[in-house]
């Protein structure tokens, strides 16, 4: 892709000290300037959502998700909605002592092993987890600002404490969510299941909060407190990020994409795809066909 901006640490770490960084960071207009860079980094969603492009796909982030990105990746934020997050990056150097066993975490390996492929390791923290994420990046955040005594050696503890989280994160996501402390992550689970395999089709409310066994109105007030979104607002926002990826394809047409991802009528497509995005579907698939 020619408009692929390749980052080094020159700008993010401080000569002459550890090579760790947390940064917060507001997105809120689009962006087609995709980026690669020289180091490993982790990104907590803190507020909002957007469409997210990693190596060739799009997908939709809400509050509480977070994901690793290793050295070479591509990726950007294509469309944010008042998003808010945390960068965590750092250079492989600072955790080389600890690396053997990091490489041996679920998840946490997979990222930060390089004889592995890249995959996208997308973890939706539960609430007890995203408070240990989000007190774990403040506190990395103040230690560099205040540099006080051992600042270097807590703030390298600190990134381990992430990384183990992120691997306890994904092994829960992967478990039987019937062992969950907050009860209503399984049925979240299976919602948000249900709709990754029937976006293309007309869904209601009350047909995924009967996939979940759930009263439609719990379901939605349940739904909204997990996502920051409602399911339909939801499923609108998976249909696009969908669109984004078949939009990309230059023999795929604007009508066959709102075909695929549901939409009879092109025109209301158009409609609802510029009101989500900020630009229309014919324009952007001029813009970003690969």
């Amino acid at each position: 892709m020619d408009n692929v901006k390749c980052l080094d640490g020159k700008d993010y770490f401080e000569e002459d000290t550890i090579p760790v960084t947390v940064m917060t960071a507001e997105h809120r207009s689009a962006s087609k300037q995709y980026h690669t860079h020289l180091f490993y980094e982790f990104v907590y969603i803190d507020q909002g959502f957007s469409t997210h492009y990693f190596n060739r796909s799009t997908m939709l982030l809400t509050p509480g998700d977070v994901f690793g990105i290793r050295p070479g990746d591509i990726h950007g934020y294509t469309y944010p909605k008042d998003t808010v997050l945390f960068n965590c990056i750092f250079d492989v150097s600072v955790i080389e002592n600890e690396l053997e066993r990091l490489r041996k975490l679920p998840g946490t390996g997979q990222i930060l092993d390089d004889n592995k492929p890249s995959v996208w390791h997308r973890i939706h923290l539960d609430p007890i987890k995203r408070k240990q994420a989000h007190d774990c990046l403040l506190d990395m955040i103040l230690e560099r600002k205040e540099k006080a005594a051992g600042w270097e050696l807590r703030l390298k503890n600190l990134l381990i404490d992430f990384l183990v989280i992120f691997s306890r994160s994904f092994i829960k996501n992967d478990d039987d969510k019937e062992h969950s402390e907050y009860m209503y992550v399984k049925y979240m689970y299976k919602a948000l299941s249900m709709i990754e395999k029937n976006f293309c089709d007309p869904v209601t409310v009350d047909d995924i909060a009967e996939s979940t066994g759930l009263s439609s109105d719990y379901f939605s007030r349940m739904f909204k407190q997990f996502t920051g979104l409602t399911p339909m607002e939801y499923i609108k926002n998976v249909r696009m990020a969908k669109a984004v990826d078949l939009l990309l394809i230059p023999s795929v047409s604007v009508a066959e994409a709102a075909h695929k991802v549901g939409f009879e009528d092109p025109g209301y497509f158009a409609r609802q795809f510029k009101n989500s995005l900020g630009i229309s579907p014919s324009r952007y698939k001029r813009e970003n066909s690969i």
